[in-house]
């Protein structure tokens, strides 16, 4: 059977990859797809989502759209491959009237989401504020498989990862709510490295969704080359479904989990402690490293 997983998404080009990949993979079932503010701002993620869907043959998947701001401060707008509008064509998709809050709410208290794995590869405003309204929603969403974070230091600023960074609250109200957390962040991505000679395999498979994928992932690997010791372009949110498509390919460690929400240098870091002072829970399933062979597999699987 395959596993069911909601997407939340900030759409740039790394959740557009992971959407084909959880649409199309014959391990996973695209329940729904979340646009929230992020990368962008809502109107753009939202249009991207949309494209994405359309272009890559997705058009049954529900669109639910969510937050436009995170629950504290500014949007926190990223840069470089993360601000694209993507290159399809306009999309004849229309959203669902429901909110993504409230289809949360509904979908994982009426006992549906049982086993539905959520996976915010954006902020996680769309939850928190859930958690809010809803707070027995911690005990019915079964796992959440995230890509945000580092356990060492940031891409955004020294600390901070930019998916946690863009709302600190929110991320501090999903991982201290109980719910089981898989961590995806920067140690696991930065080892998923893409090159210019992956991305032929990926145009010769052929398929509709196969040949956007490759046309994103060139964007991608462009636009990383041009930093300076860089081999390739990194799919951050591709990692997370990979991991729920073969959680094997992904090492992790236990760990207690704080998100920092009051430091001047240091707001929105990921504070992951393995020695449990003060007798703090293991509260997040941190990944370390990816076998980056296996990956790449799943990725061509994907796009079959």
């Amino acid at each position: 059977m395959a596993q069911k997983v909601i997407l939340d998404v900030d759409t740039g080009c790394d959740d557009a990859v992971a959407m084909l990949m959880a649409g199309h993979h014959p391990a996973l079932e695209f329940v729904a797809v979340l646009p929230v503010h992020g990368n962008v701002h809502l109107e753009v993620t939202l249009e991207n989502t949309l494209k994405l869907l359309f272009a890559g043959k997705l058009e049954h998947v529900p669109v639910y759209v969510g937050a436009n701001a995170p629950l504290i401060g500014p949007i926190i707008a990223g840069d470089g491959d993360q601000i694209i509008r993507l290159p399809f064509p306009e999309s004849s998709i229309q959203p669902q009237e429901k909110h993504a809050v409230n289809f949360l709410i509904d979908y994982y208290m009426s006992g549906e989401g049982a086993d539905t794995i959520y996976m915010p590869i954006g902020p996680l405003t769309n939850l928190a504020l859930a958690l809010r309204i809803e707070p027995k929603l911690a005990e019915r969403i079964p796992k959440i498989v995230t890509m945000g974070g580092a356990y060492i230091g940031g891409n955004t600023t020294p600390s901070a990862e930019f998916n946690i960074l863009a709302d600190p609250e929110a991320a501090h109200i999903v991982y201290s709510s109980g719910i089981p957390i898989v961590m995806i962040g920067l140690e696991v991505t930065d080892k998923a490295v893409i090159r210019k000679e992956d991305i032929q395999p990926i145009r010769e498979i052929g398929t509709p969704w196969a040949d956007a994928a490759a046309e994103i992932i060139d964007i991608i690997v462009n636009i990383h080359l041009k930093y300076p010791g860089r081999t390739g372009g990194i799919v951050y949110d591709a990692c997370a479904v990979a991991a729920v498509i073969d959680p094997s390919i992904v090492e992790t460690i236990p760990m207690h989990v704080d998100i920092e929400i009051n430091g001047s240098y240091t707001r929105g870091r990921t504070v992951a402690d393995r020695r449990t002072r003060g007798n703090a829970p293991m509260n997040v399933d941190v990944g370390i490293s990816i076998d980056r062979e296996k990956f790449l597999k799943i990725l061509y699987a994907s796009l079959r």
